[in-house]
Formats: structure tokens, C-alpha cells, sequence
């Protein structure tokens, strides 16, 4: 396996014991369904495929931090890393050795980075037709106006700065990885208009 990108998905130990999968309990929200396992952890899906997330960070110990906070927030999602942006862009255009790489449903992505940086992967992400739905978080160290402003010009979904204490960083990650996969509505995801209040 490349050392570009890892792979993170449920402990084979927490399956029923049959190896079979759980059936998938129907959420409110429409075309979303969850998979629980016996410590109740979650796998969000979306027109039944699980949503996959994605981390594009050059700093070992930051992709350590979000899939802990991940892990907190008792998803079980498949969770994939990329070490700079140029493998992002070949991941998720399923390019070279990532043909058979999955959609992600979720990106996070660092500003500073070797070779290809945040920015511009974002912006190829944005103006990609195929691409550009995904959501794309910022997670970044870099505290900076006139960045903030580049990121909203080219289409961050949101922009979130990585706080130097762990614990806060691990807040901050496990509210919005909350938010993104079990409180935003999508087109292929959302609330029936029948619960919802006008």
C-alpha cells in the first residue's frame, strides 16, 4: 500500500460474529442510512454507499488527531489520507495507482503543503463538475484574513483553524465531521419534506 495514502475502516472484530452485515437502519433523513455495529458506532451512507472521508494533510500527527476525532464521533466511515495535493487530485480523479479509489463524500483539506497546495487543490476540486459538490473543509493552521478570503472565493465549504491544543483540535473535528455527515442535507440526502417545518 502507498505510503501516500492509508486506508481506515472498521475493526474486522467489532462484525457480528457470523461475518454478515447488520442490516441498515433508515434514518429520518431520506435517502440516508446508517449501519450500527455492537460499540454503536455508525457508517453514514448515501444511496446506499457508504460516505468516505478524505484527508489531505502533509503533517503526520494532524491526520492522527482527525481520524481520533473521527473515531469519537462513533463513525465507522472508510477514512483515506493523501500527504499533499497533487495525490489528492489523483485520488479523487481516480488517476495512476488510484483508479479504483472511492468518491469521497467529505475532504479535509490542509492549506500548506509541498508541491500542489490547498488552494489550488480546492480550486481544481470547485471547478470540476464531477467534483465540485463534495464538501470540502479547510483544517489549517493558518490563521490569515486575506487567506480565509481565497478559500471563500474558491469555494471552501468551510474554513477551520486547527487549534494548538489537542483536545480543542479534537473538538473542533468531531463537530464538524458531525455536522457534515449527519446534520448538513444533501440532494441525495435530506430530511422528507413531510418533518420539516415551514
Amino acid at each position: 500500500m502507498r505510503d501516500e495514502i492509508m486506508s481506515h475502516k472498521p475493526n474486522p472484530s467489532q462484525r457480528p460474529a457470523n461475518g454478515a452485515k447488520r442490516p441498515p437502519a433508515t434514518s429520518a433523513i431520506t435517502g440516508l442510512q446508517t449501519q450500527t455495529g455492537p460499540a454503536d458506532d455508525l457508517t453514514i451512507t448515501a444511496a446506499d454507499e457508504p460516505i468516505t472521508i478524505l484527508l489531505v494533510d502533509d503533517d503526520e500527527d494532524c491526520r492522527a488527531l482527525i481520524r481520533d476525532a473521527i473515531s469519537e464521533c462513533k463513525v465507522s466511515n472508510a477514512v483515506y489520507e493523501c500527504r499533499n495535493g497533487q495525490d489528492a487530485l489523483d485520488f479523487l480523479h481516480r488517476r495512476g495507482t488510484y483508479v479504483n479509489a472511492p468518491r469521497p463524500g467529505l475532504v479535509y483539506l490542509d492549506i500548506e503543503m509541498p508541491g500542489r497546495d490547498g488552494q489550488s487543490v480546492l480550486r481544481e476540486i470547485k471547478g470540476d463538475p464531477a467534483l465540485r459538490d463534495i464538501p470540502v473543509v479547510m483544517m489549517t493552521g493558518v490563521a490569515d484574513e486575506n487567506q480565509m478570503a481565497e478559500a471563500a472565493r474558491n469555494g471552501a465549504n468551510s474554513y477551520t483553524l486547527k487549534p494548538a491544543s489537542a483536545e480543542q483540535f479534537l473538538r473542533t473535528v468531531l463537530a464538524s465531521t458531525s455536522y457534515w455527515l449527519t446534520i448538513h442535507q444533501y440532494p441525495t440526502h435530506h430530511l422528507p419534506a413531510t418533518v420539516c417545518r415551514r
